[in-house]
């Protein structure tokens, strides 16, 4: 948990990667990804280094027959790999339109997602590719799903959390 919020999505990145790559080696997925070589799976799978941007997790979902949603947040929908160009190069007309839709100016997103206005501005200007984790801030800032706007993959809404309800304790 962070803080006594629920953790982040993307937080499940590893796990998942780990239970996809079975016996693949890193080197291995790494090539089929087109890294140039298999530190960043190593790194990614043993929570090291920094949080990977949207491209890098679309290619090494590709290369593992996963769908780019599910392996960052976890959301499952039917990702399959597009003909032409990443699904991740749309983020920034998503962004935009969700937004401006919401009535939101780029200052305000800034500050609900706890992000700086020119994280805001230079993924939308298309001029540089976010990071999982400032995806998913931005979409729980949006009230949208994380999978649908870094990759256009699955609903725009998000996905409902069930609440348990807590059963009573027997009487004495």
């Amino acid at each position: 948990m962070v803080r006594g919020r629920r953790n982040p999505l993307y937080f499940g990145l590893p796990v998942r990667l780990k239970t996809a790559r079975q016996n693949l080696s890193f080197d291995s997925v790494a090539l089929a990804s087109g890294l140039t070589d298999g530190s960043t799976v190593l790194h990614l799978e043993r929570k090291r280094g920094h949080v990977p941007r949207l491209d890098t997790v679309e290619r090494i979902a590709y290369a593992l027959g996963l769908s780019p949603a599910f392996l960052a947040y976890g959301v499952e929908s039917d990702g399959s790999q597009p003909t032409e160009g990443l699904r991740c190069e749309g983020v920034a007309s998503r962004l935009r339109q969700t937004r401006v839709a919401r009535g939101l100016t780029m200052r305000a997103l800034a500050r609900a997602a706890g992000l700086t206005d020119t994280a805001v501005r230079s993924t939308e200007a298309g001029t540089s590719m976010p990071s999982i984790a400032t995806v998913e801030a931005f979409a729980t800032a949006l009230g949208v799903s994380p999978g649908w706007l870094g990759y256009g993959i699955g609903p725009m809404e998000l996905p409902g959390r069930r609440r348990v309800a807590a059963t009573p304790a027997p009487s004495p």
